[in-house]
């Protein structure tokens, strides 16, 4: 690791070993989860060094607001927001298939669709019945569909490995040497896509579940696999494990000393928001052609009128100051550039630079990166929701919550013990508690499995049985950069661990963390060896239970489509099929070489719930919505945005007319600004349960 990253860990790893002592003192145990409360008790994590890059948080927190759902940053028309649009996630049930992806085992089967559940036994494949521009229906959920949904051995009557997810752009390149359209991206087609009707190419669909952004500054990682480093590196979401993000001129951001412009060594911890925020800008999935840079994106964009050909809402909570007024005959947008709200925002030695690079950028581009990934962290660190049903009740007012609500509340923390995983006010044990478990060197556990036998996993990430392991090892991947290096807390420090190492290990790279191994709810005080088990594949982020009500389809897959579908999920102990000691939750380790039978995690059980227990657990999810979400009121209120809702016709006909020939025409809707008064104020009905526009 260079030498700059190991000083600027040095004062972080300082503070963590300084608290060690209270971890031998029992102050964390991993088996007593922090009880749910008000989320309003919880202070927003935010790095303690932002204001070494950050001049004016207002003016930031606007230029994220306008980045994130500016369409106009996208190749072909996407924002962030194309995806995050329905309380912080996704609605949209018309091309919304993946065909697996990410499947580990076979390329083949990832790139093959399947019939969707309503369509079983109708033919061999699609179409009819699934695949590009399919719009989903009821009955295509829950996507593994059992004789009896309380026995997950029982005969299997419909299966698919195929996610709902979100479409993103068409399959394209980005080339310098075309011609760009107004508001796009110069990219030429690549005609070989999988995602296609009757040769027309469609857009792409992620093969992930979108999850909400609502509240996501309180994880410590992001995205489903945690990949979203803790610390941002101002230019990539893997923060530490990029050496070259803070060294390479051609991969770092950029200041001036002594006349010449060269690289600065970002370090920002607690800043994973950020760490996710660069990630979609480039990805030839969700918003951008292959091989677009973020000075492409920063050419583009500086010198324009932020949220170009969208309105907003002179009542904006954040936005409003900076609509546009001039009537009818004045473009909509914002009154401002770019350009201007990044040097309102940002110190000046990020971007007041007439030096240029080595490939001829201004400093202003150069940093676009980290511009892009502060704002939109400081953005989404306002869309707090911490006033729910359930968060006034624990704040005394005993009437928010129904009769029902309470006894569900019981279920949660007892016979169904949901409370192990979604833990604290965050409804989530990968969130802000994992801040205080870093400090304490316990971001890995020790414990028994679902099969009995002892392992070690990533705290806040696991297995439930969701879909074989093959087809998504989640954290269990490689990051990429060609070293081995696990996105796996517990495989970082297996791979680290050496006999004699005591019962602390320091500084586990790349991540450069410390376990102390008495934390351990099982063998505690014992060394980490090379030969421990983990169970680590197909493991995924906890995602926070609030405004669940609205956030739909569910799990990383998409495959369950309302609460009941989970909670019949869960009750039936997952969808692992076999025994406890095999089933197909394991998955062979071609790295290490060894074959772990399951990996389920030890609370996915079956939990004998009866409709009862059922009913009230359902309704106490959905005192934890809050109504300024579903009404979309500050600080949930946002521009207009016009997004694909896949194409016209259906997965067996489409028609010319996209940005590029070969292309389906798009079936566009769009989304009217919302100011602070939300929905209500402009005659707007509340947003709904994803499964209310299935039919």
């Amino acid at each position: 690791m260079p030498a700059w990253v190991l000083l600027a860990y040095a004062s972080l790893l300082a503070g963590m070993t300084a608290q060690l002592a209270r971890t031998q003192a029992g102050t964390f145990p991993p088996d007593k989860p922090p009880p749910a409360g008000p989320l309003k008790t919880v202070p927003v994590p935010l790095p303690y060094n932002l204001d070494e890059f950050v001049a004016d948080r207002q003016s930031a927190i606007a230029l994220g607001k306008a980045l994130f759902w500016d369409q106009n940053a996208g190749s072909d028309g996407l924002a962030c927001a194309s995806c995050h649009f329905h309380a912080g996630a996704d609605n949209r049930v018309k091309n919304q298939l993946d065909p697996g992806l990410r499947n580990a085992v076979s390329s083949t089967v990832g790139q093959t669709f399947n019939v969707t559940t309503s369509n079983a036994g109708s033919q061999v494949g699609p179409p009819p019945g699934g695949g590009p521009n399919y719009t989903l229906k009821k009955a295509d959920f829950p996507f593994h569909v059992l004789a009896d949904p309380n026995n997950a051995n029982s005969k299997v009557m419909s299966d698919t490995d195929d996610v709902a997810s979100s479409q993103g752009v068409f399959d394209r390149d980005f080339s310098s040497d075309l011609k760009p359209k107004r508001g796009q991206d110069p990219c030429g087609s690549d005609t070989s896509s999988i995602f296609k009707v009757h040769g027309y190419n469609v857009r792409q669909v992620e093969p992930r579940n979108t999850p909400t952004v609502i509240n996501s500054v309180f994880n410590f990682r992001n995205f489903w696999d945690g990949r979203a480093n803790n610390v941002f590196n101002g230019r990539n979401p893997f923060g530490p494990r990029d050496s070259t993000a803070g060294m390479d001129p051609k991969n770092s951001v950029q200041v001036e000393v002594s006349g010449i412009l060269g690289p600065y060594a970002v370090v920002i911890p607690d800043a994973s928001l950020a760490s996710q925020a660069v990630g979609p800008p480039l990805s030839d999935l969700e918003m951008s052609c292959g091989g677009r840079t973020f000075e492409n994106i920063g050419t583009r964009l500086l010198p324009t009128t932020p949220l170009n050909g969208q309105t907003i809402d002179p009542t904006d909570s954040v936005l409003g100051p900076y609509a546009n007024s001039r009537g009818k005959g004045g473009r909509p947008g914002m009154n401002t550039t770019y350009t201007n709200l990044i040097q309102k925002a940002f110190r000046s030695k990020f971007w007041n630079s007439k030096q240029l690079t080595s490939e001829q950028d201004s400093q202003i581009v150069k940093n676009f990166s980290l511009f892009w990934g502060l704002s939109i962290m400081l953005y989404e660190s306002t869309l707090v929701s911490d006033d729910s049903p359930f968060d006034r009740f624990q704040s005394g007012d005993i009437s928010a919550m129904t009769t029902q609500q309470v006894q569900g509340f019981g279920v949660f923390n007892n016979n169904a013990g949901c409370i192990f995983c979604h833990k604290g006010a965050e409804f989530t044990g990968a969130a802000t508690s994992l801040k205080t478990a870093q400090a304490q060197g316990g971001l890995i556990e020790h414990m028994i499995m679902g099969d009995g036998e002892v392992s070690l996993y990533d705290s806040g990430f696991y297995n439930i049985g969701v879909r074989p392991t093959g087809e998504d090892l989640g954290a269990g991947a490689e990051d990429g950069f060609g070293k081995g290096n696990s996105l796996s807390w517990a495989r970082q420090a297996i791979k680290s661990s050496s006999a004699g190492s005591g019962n602390n290990m320091f500084n586990i790279l790349p991540d450069a963390f410390n376990v102390f191994t008495c934390n351990f709810q099982v063998a505690a005080c014992i060394s980490v060896t090379p030969d421990f088990r983990d169970s680590v594949d197909g493991s995924f982020k906890v995602p926070t239970l609030r405004n669940v009500e609205l956030t739909g389809p569910y799990f990383h897959n998409g495959g369950q489509a309302t609460l009941e579908q989970v909670i019949d999920f869960y009750n039936r102990g997952g969808d692992a099929q076999g025994t406890a000691a095999a089933n197909s939750s394991g998955y062979y380790d071609t790295t290490r070489k060894r074959n772990n039978p399951s990996n389920l995690a030890p609370a996915i059980q079956p939990l004998g719930l009866s409709s009862d227990d059922k009913k009230a657990l359902v309704a106490f999810l959905k005192s934890l919505t809050d109504d300024r979400v579903r009404w979309e009121k500050a600080p949930f209120d946002h521009p207009s945005l016009q997004i694909p809702n896949g194409h016209d016709f259906d997965e067996n006909k489409v028609i010319p007319g996209g940005t590029k020939a070969g292309h389906a025409k798009d079936d566009l809707i769009t989304i009217d600004a919302v100011g602070a008064a939300g929905r209500g104020a402009k005659n707007l009905p509340a947003i709904t349960s994803f499964d209310a526009d299935l039919k």
